[in-house]
């Protein structure tokens, strides 16, 4: 099973079959960039992208409905929610292989722009990231529609007892439980010391400061310290929208301050600002990474 690290190098190095007008043939496609359905330009720009490839699908396909569909067959099958989760930051490393591949074929994207493609118009967000990691909420022609398909906030794999009804038996208790795998959910103004009390929205829905905690971003463990009961050093795969080692602003692998380590009741919690802590959740029983198709 792919390490944290290595999914993380999986979107930054990918590789994709392209369409180039006589031939299937590899091409790079390297996923750098932090994406957010925000209404940053990044999101803008993914968006104007998805509508171009759309507009394109009815001829192509000869299929008149076919952007209506669950799925459709141009060649191959494809997802229709699948081709939208590559453009609001939520799609695995095959999504994406799979919708540059229709978009190549279709005309949507050329050789000569792929690069700039990948970088301007896709990417992926932290919590897609860690979604597509445990290989939860990724549709497939079983479930085209699995819940958290279209994004889970990381309150909800902290707390979404819907979407995982044992989430609470998973949260880490102790400082030598934390693994490899885990859930790292980033919260600041934890109040009453407690996370769970969630900070409230106003009627503009604006976060309203000192009424709780905000679940602002989430990671994955990649490696863990510790000495007897508490952290000595945590490292996390992630995509968090600032500068990653592999020079955009997505997938990143790094090491976090550890300034203390305490509970939240029986939460065990990392220290690593001074309004900053990280809390931990175990995978779902069953999980396993999302990962991209082995191109040769």
């Amino acid at each position: 099973m792919a390490i944290p690290a290595d999914f993380a190098r999986t979107y930054a190095q990918m590789f994709t079959w392209f369409w180039d007008g006589g031939d299937w043939v590899p091409r790079r496609a390297p996923i750098v960039n932090y994406l957010q359905h925000n209404d940053s330009q990044q999101d803008r720009n993914a968006a104007a992208a998805e509508r171009a490839l759309r507009a394109l699908l009815p001829a192509a396909t000869k299929i008149p409905h076919v952007n209506q569909l669950k799925t459709f067959n141009y060649n191959y099958d494809y997802i229709n929610n699948s081709i939208t989760r590559c453009f609001i930051g939520k799609a695995s490393p095959w999504e994406i292989q799979e919708t540059l591949q229709l978009a190549s074929e279709v005309g949507a994207v050329m050789e000569s722009n792929l690069l700039q493609y990948c970088r301007s118009s896709l990417g992926v967000d932290c919590g897609g990231f860690v979604a597509n990691y445990w290989g939860e909420a990724c549709p497939h022609m079983v479930d085209v529609a699995p819940a958290g398909w279209n994004g889970i906030l990381p309150r909800g794999f902290w707390s979404n007892t819907q979407l995982w009804p044992n989430v609470m038996s998973r949260r880490r208790q102790k400082v030598s439980d934390v693994k490899p795998g885990d859930a790292a959910v980033f919260f600041k103004d934890v109040k009453d010391n407690n996370p769970d009390i969630a900070k409230q929205r106003d009627s503009k829905n604006k976060l309203i400061e000192g009424t709780g905690s905000e679940a602002f971003h989430i990671g994955v463990v990649n490696m863990v310290g510790y000495g007897v009961d508490e952290f000595t050093a945590l490292q996390v795969a992630e995509s968090a929208g600032s500068p990653s080692i592999y020079g955009g602003t997505g997938v990143n692998v790094r090491s976090v301050n550890v300034l203390s380590t305490g509970k939240s009741g029986k939460w065990v919690y990392c220290q690593s600002g001074t309004n900053e802590r990280i809390y931990f959740v175990e995978p779902p029983p069953g999980w396993g990474p999302e990962t991209a198709y082995d191109i040769g």
